[in-house]
């Protein structure tokens, strides 16, 4: 793609170099199948066969798993049923997206300028799939180790609340901290302080972004890796429980259960999925090789890692945040009648 030069201003023009992402700082190879339409992601390195073929093999195993599942069947095939259950669960929603991970959260499909391509569609359909198939071997593990299906409370004692609340404002406060080191790096690119770069570097993105495109979008993703850490932290805050006085027509109701909890856990989900694609340029750094920014002259330092290792640790920690939240502002079941955690 060739960007347009104004008469009078002299700008090199930038040619953007398939099989580059900006983002995660790794190199992507051309893919091996050339028909393949999954552009920039690891099936485009497979065979149209071996795709197709284990579609459909994976997905009749997992079809009389959940056949399975639902008959209850205990015993041996429990473990069975267990792992390929959760495996599947988490290589569908977290590995099998690739790059279009973040595509899962809404908010970000919101600030998505660019039509969606089928492909994509498909990929976070699958993510979804696998949060439902997690779902669904949650409450197999729950009704075969004799818990409730709905609430997961048995006869044996568990943590109590207050437990849940200390547990879950040490990792509250961890998912709103972490992400300040990819906000804090934006900030200082945003102004022109090459932190972990070079100022070449920084000149190449004022160049592909005209004006002052470069300062609006880092200030922008720094906004909201902030405001995404205070959400974070909300959760341990009256305000996630009790709309505050600030929503117009919401204002002192009670906060539905459900959706603090399904907002971070997609979030979650999606940059847990994200972060997973940050891992081989991580390992191949810390093993002494040299890892590149997009082109072949700038080198990462461990200053320039610090927004991925941020990306890998948060979304985990937004997980985790969720998993305290329910559990310590879940009410009594109305199944089982049990009322402690």
């Amino acid at each position: 793609m060739v960007r347009y030069v104004r008469p009078g201003r002299r700008r090199r023009l930038r040619f953007r170099r398939p099989g580059l992402d900006r983002r995660s700082a790794v190199r992507l190879r051309p893919p091996a199948n050339p028909e393949s339409t999954f552009d920039q992601h690891w099936l485009a390195d497979l065979p149209a066969d071996v795709v197709q073929t284990a579609t459909i093999v994976g997905g009749a195993i997992l079809a009389v798993a959940v056949v399975l599942m639902h008959m209850r069947l205990g015993g041996a095939l429990r473990p069975v049923l267990l792992t390929l259950g959760w495996a599947s669960a988490l290589f569908l929603s977290l590995v099998l997206p690739g790059p279009q991970s973040l595509d899962a959260v809404p908010l970000l499909n919101l600030l998505n300028l660019k039509r969606l391509s089928w492909v994509t569609v498909h990929l976070v359909l699958l993510a979804y799939t696998g949060l439902a198939l997690a779902a669904a071997t949650t409450a197999y593990a729950r009704a075969t180790r004799g818990a409730c299906v709905n609430c997961g409370r048995s006869h044996r004692p568990g943590w109590n609340r207050d437990r849940w609340a200390k547990l879950g404002r040490i990792i509250a406060v961890a998912a709103s901290v972490v992400p300040l080191g990819y906000a804090v790096v934006r900030i200082c690119w945003a102004f022109g302080v090459p932190v972990g770069t070079t100022d070449a570097y920084l000149d190449r993105l004022d160049t592909a972004n005209p004006g002052n495109a470069t300062t609006y979008m880092e200030l922008g993703l720094a906004a909201m890796a902030m405001g995404g850490g205070l959400l974070c932290f909300g959760l341990t805050r009256p305000w996630s429980q009790i709309w505050p006085r600030w929503v117009l027509g919401l204002a002192g109701r009670p906060v539905p259960h459900w959706l603090p909890i399904a907002m971070a856990t997609v979030c979650g989900v999606g940059l847990s999925g994200f972060g997973t694609l940050l891992i081989p340029g991580l390992v191949r750094f810390a093993a002494g090789e040299t890892v590149y920014y997009d082109g072949d002259d700038v080198p990462m330092t461990w200053v320039s890692h610090i927004p991925a290792v941020s990306l890998l640790l948060w979304g985990p920690l937004v997980l985790l945040s969720a998993v305290a939240f329910h559990f310590r502002t879940r009410r009594p079941c109305r199944r089982c009648g049990r009322g402690t955690a």
